[in-house]
């Protein structure tokens, strides 16, 4: 018979076999693993378009602020994955793991009608949950600089009148820009035509260039085409910047209704993250409040001339916004959906 000595001496060691596998030896307690701290490594942004868009560029003033208010040792950093509209973004964004280190930055319009048109494929919009957005980006009609009309109701009156199409260029097919020249077109009855330029910088610089009449573009990101060109209408009964461009109304001028029309710029995860790391997400949430209201963000807001385009929205806010805007938009989707063969 073993002794107790040997009998003993086993029973430790089959214990500490056990741990060493991870596993517990029977009646053997176990203190709770921590959660690792969030973030343990650098927080990565996916812009799903242009280098130098508007997009890129706002999502870049709010990177240093807000990893001070995270905390982590590593900065916020981007990656560029543009294609198909953002939906490679999207996509690579909801399959990552959930741990809240990769979000994706992209107006709600946008993200709006990724969704409705089932270009994201397999997912639906409450696989997103959204963090907030920091500033909205209302639509204006661009004209060159030396361009004869002065405001969109002289632009348009001709358009009426014109045999040939006035052509007008937007970011992409199904945009907001695109939304925005259809809803011009259908309203007023003018002869437009909208031409779809694979990206807003392309857009811009085809109107800057000549190589169009126009081009509906959202304002603070088409500054960068600011000294050739003028905007000579603006979807908003308020033009928030009168020191930039002065575009007039559209609904002072014109003799249809027309509906404001603004593109907030948001930051969003994957729902997977609000439903398996909740805390992960709350701290998002708050750190984002934090990082735009911060002094750092603010200064650099100031330096890009984004001030005046400033406007917080929570998750709730920027969901309203986007079925708000479906709603908006139903009456013109076929439309649009029939531009798609001229472009």
């Amino acid at each position: 018979m073993e002794s107790m000595k040997n009998v003993d001496r086993r029973g430790v060691l089959r214990g500490a076999g056990a741990l060493s596998l991870g596993l517990a030896a029977p009646g053997l307690v176990l203190p709770a693993r921590a959660a690792a701290p969030f973030p343990s490594k650098a927080v990565e942004i996916l812009i799903g378009s242009s280098a130098g868009g508007g997009t890129d560029r706002s999502a870049r003033l709010i990177g240093p602020a807000w990893a001070d208010a995270l905390g982590g040792k590593q900065p916020v950093k981007y990656s560029i994955m543009k294609g198909a509209s953002g939906v490679i973004a999207m996509i690579h964004m909801l399959r990552s793991k959930p741990d809240g280190h990769m979000l994706q930055y992209f107006p709600v319009t946008h993200v709006a009608w990724l969704f409705e048109l089932n270009k994201v494929k397999g997912y639906k919009f409450n696989d997103i949950s959204w963090i907030g957005a920091m500033f909205s980006d209302p639509n204006v009609l661009l004209v060159k600089k030396d361009a004869k009309w002065n405001s969109i109701d002289e632009y348009i009156n001709e358009a009426k009148k014109s045999r040939f199409p006035f052509t007008v260029s937007v970011s992409t097919p199904m945009s907001a820009a695109h939304a925005a020249t259809v809803l011009l077109r259908e309203r007023t009855g003018a002869n437009l035509k909208a031409v779809a330029f694979g990206g807003g910088s392309g857009a811009r610089n085809a109107v800057a260039g000549g190589h169009v009449s126009a081009c509906m573009a959202p304002y603070w990101s088409a500054m960068h085409v600011f000294e050739l060109t003028k905007a000579i209408g603006i979807f908003q009964p308020k033009n928030p910047a009168p020191d930039l461009w002065t575009p007039v109304p559209v609904n002072d001028v014109l003799d249809v209704k027309m509906p404001n029309l603004e593109e907030p710029y948001a930051m969003y995860c994957s729902a997977a993250v609000k439903k398996d790391n909740p805390a992960t997400y709350d701290k998002l949430v708050s750190t984002w409040g934090q990082a735009t209201k911060s002094e750092t963000f603010l200064k650099a807001a100031e330096t890009q001339n984004l001030t005046p385009f400033l406007k917080e929205m929570d998750g709730d806010a920027c969901t309203k916004f986007m079925n708000d805007y479906l709603e908006m938009l139903a009456e013109i989707k076929p439309a649009m959906e029939a531009d798609l063969d001229n472009m």
